[in-house]
């Protein structure tokens, strides 16, 4: 069965999982709904393969909004608390090609259970460990994309995680995963991606840091593909 998210991530020339997070507990408002469409459509245009969004109402977002941005083509991650079945076949439905299983809330026997069902539906887990316990004992089907979340979602990531928190537990998600590693969340500049791929990681999601800025997402976006480019890192 194809994977479509895996796929395009795997031949991107930068891989930038570009997000659409409405709303951010830690800067406010982000993108307003009736604008998600155009966002989708600024983060295509500049390059990015894959899309991501926040589809939870405690950031704005909603189920709708993966149609909305899988009509750009590319495809959709939908992060979630995604627990169950049925919250995988709902994603399916709605037109995700990928969906977030977070370590910080599942057991480990869990995320691997919840992967394999994912795998089987053709969705890619794009799974989510924040610390080096979460990532003790994690098993992972090789098609699983393995994030390290620089930001605790158990503080709503209001802190300030960064790229050298990726840095700090590369080597240990290499060692536990031979698929695709990607640094997630708190790359706030250009630079930060450019650290995140020279160590090693093979792919980066980035999202607030292109809505909040003085330019237009388009722009924004742009300058961060640029500093993802393989061509620079390998």
């Amino acid at each position: 069965m194809s994977l479509p998210f895996h796929a395009a991530l795997t031949k991107a020339h930068a891989p930038v999982i570009a997000e659409i997070k409405p709303h951010s507990p830690k800067t406010g408002p982000l993108v307003a709904a009736h604008a998600v469409a155009d966002v989708a459509r600024d983060y295509a245009n500049a390059g990015a393969p894959c899309l991501s969004v926040t589809t939870g109402a405690w950031h704005g977002g909603s189920l709708g909004m993966i149609a909305q941005m899988a009509a750009t083509g590319l495809p959709v991650l939908r992060k979630d608390f995604i627990t169950s079945r049925r919250h995988l076949d709902e994603s399916l439905e709605a037109g995700a090609s990928a969906v977030l299983l977070t370590c910080a809330l599942l057991r480990s026997a869990d995320v691997t259970r919840l992967a394999v069902a994912a795998l089987s539906i053709g969705l890619t887990p794009f799974v989510e460990a924040a610390s080096v316990r979460e990532l003790e004992g994690l098993q992972l089907p090789h098609e699983a994309i393995l994030a390290i979340n620089n930001r605790d979602i158990r503080t709503r990531e209001v802190d300030d995680g960064g790229v050298s928190h990726s840095e700090l537990l590369y080597a240990q998600a290499r060692a536990g995963h031979a698929g695709l590693l990607v640094s997630a969340s708190g790359l706030t500049t250009p630079q930060a991606v450019a650290r995140a791929m020279a160590a090693g990681f093979d792919g980066v999601l980035v999202g607030t840091a292109l809505l909040s800025g003085p330019a237009p997402p388009f722009d924004t976006t742009r300058a961060f593909i640029m500093a993802a480019s393989r061509t620079v890192h390998h």
